[in-house]
């Protein structure tokens, strides 16, 4: 009898010994190669032009940074393409006496993903996050902060959506 517990447990501890736990079990064909992203367009009327540009640089700097694909300026295996289409300044949590205590911005792209090595993996979607900040503080003082944080949650949604194996 001992003799099968001490196999039990060798037998255990070589099962244990090849278990890993990945966070960043990234979905992405050995056929893919580079990608590409396209100049996201602005067309949210009030927004600041540049955020189209912004977001093209922050989602290929993710790209490069957490795959092992290589930039290409045009036409990669994957593609990445869309536009900022609302941006937009809300006030919430209104106080007694009708005053406000928070504004919301929230901004919202259309997102189109394309794999030029499997068509089936395509998709388009939009994607909305928003940061809340005091309604005493001028948006333009913490407009670009609040831009970074909502740019690093959708970024984490597309990235998740492109790539993600859940």
């Amino acid at each position: 009898m001992p003799r099968f517990w001490a196999l039990l447990s060798v037998l255990s501890l070589v099962f244990v010994s090849n278990c890993t736990i990945r966070f960043n079990d990234w979905d992405i064909s050995q056929e893919v190669k580079t990608f590409s992203v396209q100049q996201f367009e602005t067309t949210a009327g009030n927004a600041p032009p540049t955020l189209g540009q912004q977001f093209s640089e922050q989602i290929k700097e993710r790209v490069m940074n957490d795959t092992r694909l290589s930039f290409s300026p045009n036409k990669g295996d994957i593609q990445f393409s869309g536009a900022v289409t609302s941006y937009e300044v809300s006030s919430i949590a209104p106080q007694p006496e009708a005053t406000v205590s928070l504004q919301r911005l929230t901004i919202k792209l259309n997102i189109a993903f394309r794999d030029n090595t499997d068509k089936a993996k395509n998709w388009e979607q939009s994607f909305s996050r928003f940061s809340d900040f005091s309604a005493e503080v001028d948006i333009s003082s913490v407009e670009s902060q609040l831009v970074e944080e909502i740019y690093a949650q959708i970024i984490e949604d597309v990235f998740n959506k492109a790539f993600g194996n859940w």
